[in-house]
């Protein structure tokens, strides 16, 4: 395993996550393989990375032109996966989130030349439940991107009981290379980090709506004039010691005990989706989305993150 000999990955699944990971791998400048099994997939993803690129120049994200950039993007039908991966170095999974799809995969990959390394864009399941019988689990790293993947700087590595501390550094290493911002999971758990504190978060949110606290649209207000607003250059911890941790404590002593902690999803939450109010996809959720298709909607939501980005990289440079 080495990143000086990393120079083309594949990228197996070619949904919302599949794309923006490729992009970024092709805009670095190494080759990407994308797999899916229809036509339309590759092409539809191919696409949207044509668009993703045109906000970049918009934005002027990008060190060439976008054309450069797609011209290191090949489009494969997912076949005999072993044969067709053989010429790539670095393989990222990101198939839809089904335990039994994802081992099928990774028993097909176990027999990949050993100095390959796989990882997975598994959002919650651990490496150690989906390597479970492979033969080179060692070489099997978790890489936990966040959707827009193309826009969204962090990165969180994760590993298994058997990945080697090789294969971490490797992957740490080339994520850098590419100008994301890794962060190590030092230890084996589920849902990793970011995801465990959205869950926390979720739920308050979701009891407070329930209880009638507050509306969605004042939450959501809330959430980005206030702290939102802060934690693109000042992060929680840093946060408490500017606060003062004496102050943490006395807050703390006196919300903790009335803050939910059911171990159940919401009722509210679950009685939407029951009912078919499944959010953007379906027209209505928490908010009615009528008359904007989701097309409109990321678009406006990339742009906003991508101005989020450009500050992003003059403060961290």
């Amino acid at each position: 395993m080495n990143l000086n000999n990393i120079e083309k990955v594949a990228v197996i699944g070619a949904g919302i996550m599949g794309e923006g990971i490729a992009q970024g791998f092709a805009q670095a400048g190494l080759a990407v393989k994308v797999f899916a099994h229809h036509q339309e997939s590759l092409n539809r993803c191919f696409e949207q990375i044509e668009a993703n690129l045109s906000l970049f120049t918009e934005f002027n994200l990008l060190q060439e032109k976008p054309a450069s950039i797609l011209s290191r993007i090949q489009l494969c039908i997912a076949g005999d996966i072993n044969r067709d991966v053989r010429d790539c170095q670095f393989i990222v999974e990101s198939i839809p989130e089904i335990l039994e799809k994802k081992r099928e995969l990774f028993d097909q990959l176990d027999l990949c030349p050993p100095e390959v390394i796989l990882s997975s864009n598994t959002s919650s399941y651990t490496i150690s439940t989906i390597t479970e019988g492979m033969n080179t689990s060692e070489r099997v790293v978790g890489l936990h991107y966040f959707m827009p993947a193309q826009i969204i700087p962090l990165v969180e590595i994760h590993r298994g009981k058997n990945t080697s501390d090789e294969a971490v550094e490797v992957t740490r290493r080339l994520m850098l290379k590419i100008g994301k911002k890794p962060i190590l999971v030092r230890k084996e758990i589920p849902g990793f980090i970011v995801n465990r504190i959205s869950a926390c978060m979720g739920r308050e949110i979701h009891y407070l709506i329930e209880q009638g606290v507050v509306t969605a649209e004042d939450f959501d207000m809330a959430a980005k004039a206030s702290y939102g607003f802060r934690l693109a250059s000042l992060g929680p911890v840093s946060q408490m010691d500017i606060s003062g941790l004496d102050t943490i404590v006395g807050a703390s002593k006196g919300m903790y005990t009335s803050l939910c902690n059911s171990t159940e999803v919401s009722q509210m939450l679950v009685d939407m989706v029951n009912r078919g109010d499944k959010g953007l996809k379906t027209g209505k959720g928490f908010y009615d989305w009528t008359g904007r298709s989701r097309k409109q909607v990321i678009e406006e939501m990339n742009k906003n993150l991508l101005k989020e980005l450009v500050l992003f990289k003059e403060r961290e440079s």
